[in-house]
């Protein structure tokens, strides 16, 4: 359920021809459950997490018009709020009812993360479907119907989602991982307004305990394959659960973000971003 006005969001600044054509996706698009699922998976396919612009000094603007020069026009990645803000409004403009919401990552850490990131709940068709294009390599290709149990099997991941032990209005998503089930994050049905994305964007994109601040970071979904560059280190994973990974010289940074994140960059912000990386391992440099 949408909260608050619908001007907040912006949807009418968005150049809906424009974002289809970097997605690659052409009419008719009725809001239907096919439509919503043809369109996450082409921007999941299309456009790469990053999060170069904090490390160029430039900071995360959320308004509609700045993510869609950024992930449209220059076509650049973006994180969650940059991804599901640009997302929602499509949907929005294409006759979805859409909510923003925030998950709290559950993931590998060793205690509780902030509850930071944004995810959309979206109705249709009497059904609701959780759509998340901001997760990066971990996150679905393809929306996940909410209901207790759903099993989603995408593209060789296969994601869960079951409530909240002791909750009708508390959610966790999961990925499978070799024979277990590996929580991403939990996140409950209340809605938020433009300003509640502003304030938790200011935080993510500045505080010094932010995963996103002081490290290269960038992901990128294919049908079979994720890819991680975290600092130096380049993570290939295969849905068969083979990987491959390996560490990054400098003289390398800036033709991989063009061939494999589809990112390019100046010289000088590549320079920049070799600047933010730390020292090769060693027996590595």
């Amino acid at each position: 359920m949408q909260i608050g006005s619908a001007a907040q969001w912006q949807a009418d600044k968005l150049d809906v021809e424009a974002y289809l054509d970097r997605l690659g996706v052409a009419g008719p698009l009725e809001p239907t459950a096919e439509t919503l699922r043809r369109l996450h998976r082409a921007h999941a396919l299309a456009i790469p997490f990053e999060n170069l612009d904090i490390l160029l000094g430039r900071g995360i603007d959320i308004d509609i018009e700045a993510v869609q020069d950024k992930l449209v026009r220059r076509r650049r990645g973006g994180y969650c709020y940059e991804h599901n803000m640009l997302f929602a409004v499509l949907l929005e403009r294409l006759g979805f009812e859409v909510t923003r919401l925030y998950a709290r990552p559950v993931l590998d850490a060793p205690k509780p993360l902030p509850r930071t990131h944004l995810m959309l709940s979206v109705a249709v068709g009497g059904e609701t479907w959780l759509a998340d294009v901001g997760f990066g390599d971990e996150g679905p290709l393809e929306p996940v119907l909410v209901r207790d149990g759903t099993v989603s099997e995408q593209g060789g991941w296969t994601y869960r989602l079951s409530r909240a032990e002791g909750s009708d209005k508390e959610w966790v998503l999961w990925l499978q991982r070799g024979d277990g089930w590996f929580p991403l994050y939990w996140y409950a049905t209340e809605g938020h307004h433009h300003i509640d994305c502003v304030v938790a964007n200011y935080f993510i994109s500045t505080h010094s305990s932010s995963p996103f601040t002081g490290r290269v970071f960038l992901e990128r979904i294919a049908e079979d394959w994720r890819l991680n560059l975290n600092h130096r280190k380049l993570t290939l994973t295969r849905a068969d659960g083979s990987s491959e990974v390996r560490y990054i010289a400098d003289d390398e940074v800036r033709t991989l973000l063009d061939e494999r994140f589809d990112i390019e960059l100046t010289e000088d912000e590549a320079k920049v971003v070799v600047a933010a990386l730390p020292a090769p391992p060693a027996g590595d440099a």
